[in-house]
């Protein structure tokens, strides 16, 4: 699966084969702009710690004043202390561009449940990894809230069937990985442009070929590695959440999971 966590963690954990990492600190959005001016203060970046050490691995975005709504593959494995050792107090978030503090502590968090009831997925299928009931979703309470930040809102239901969405354009936010300068992503030693800035870049909405048009959005080259869990904006609002990168070099399309969809409207219906 091509999901796009950037699993640092799981790279620290030396485990010998990764589906989203970099060897190393997350950078940010493929061909995106560093966002110097902290336009996007509403997107954070989801750290790990390892060995008393913390690793940018995901994106995330304030959508109320204490709570980041993410990718559930992103939090699956930290809802509650397991044979891993992870837990939620190993999940902390930044909302500084660079990644720097202030760090916000994590209470809890929620994943969709369907989430967890997925068939075992195996190669590249996108009709098994993003097929129901694989719902990506999954929100993050703070300990705190977040201060000076404007919390993002959500789209409503059906947001996105309202639009021309081969008209419209559309903004990716995360922290993920710049560029593969050399190798990909399954290389023996892949080398990647990280910088472990916040960025972003404006897409656009490919309508063709695409299998999940009611639950994902395909979206052209921007996301990366590192870059799962962040948003992808209209005027302002979450309308989907960074997934999915068809190339292990992040050089295809994407796809992202919209929130307008029935399946995850009720998740924050229920749980916000």
């Amino acid at each position: 699966m091509r999901s796009i966590r950037g699993a640092a963690m799981l790279a620290a954990a030396a485990l010998a084969i990764i589906v989203l990492s970099v060897a190393g600190p997350a950078g940010a959005v493929i061909g995106g702009t560093d966002d110097t001016a902290n336009a996007y203060e509403n997107v954070g970046v989801l750290q790990l710690q390892v060995d008393s050490e913390w690793f940018d691995f995901c994106s995330g975005t304030l959508v109320r004043a204490d709570v980041v709504l993410t990718a559930a593959h992103c939090t699956d494995f930290l809802v509650e202390e397991g044979e891993d050792g992870f837990g939620p107090d190993d999940l902390r978030i930044s909302f500084d561009p660079e990644g720097d503090g202030p760090y916000y502590t994590v209470d809890h968090i929620v994943v969709h449940p369907d989430w967890f009831t997925r068939p075992p997925g195996h190669g590249n299928s996108k009709s098994i990894f993003l097929a129901p009931p694989a719902e990506d979703i999954a929100l993050v309470f703070l300990g705190d809230e977040v201060q000076g930040v404007t919390p993002a809102p959500i789209a409503t239901a059906g947001y996105l069937d309202d639009l021309n969405l081969t008209a419209e354009t559309f903004t990716v936010v995360g922290y993920g990985t710049d560029a593969f300068i050399t190798g990909s992503l399954l290389s023996n030693h892949p080398l990647v442009l990280v910088d472990g800035i916040r960025s972003y870049r404006d897409v656009s909405v490919i309508t063709e070929h695409d299998a999940f048009p009611d639950r994902f959005v395909k979206i052209t080259q921007s996301t990366c590695f590192g870059d799962s869990g962040g948003p992808l904006f209209h005027d302002g609002t979450v309308v989907a959440i960074n997934t999915w990168t068809f190339s292990t070099r992040c050089s295809g399309p994407n796809l992202s999971y919209r929130v307008d969809a029935p399946t995850a409207q009720a998740f924050l219906d229920a749980n916000l």
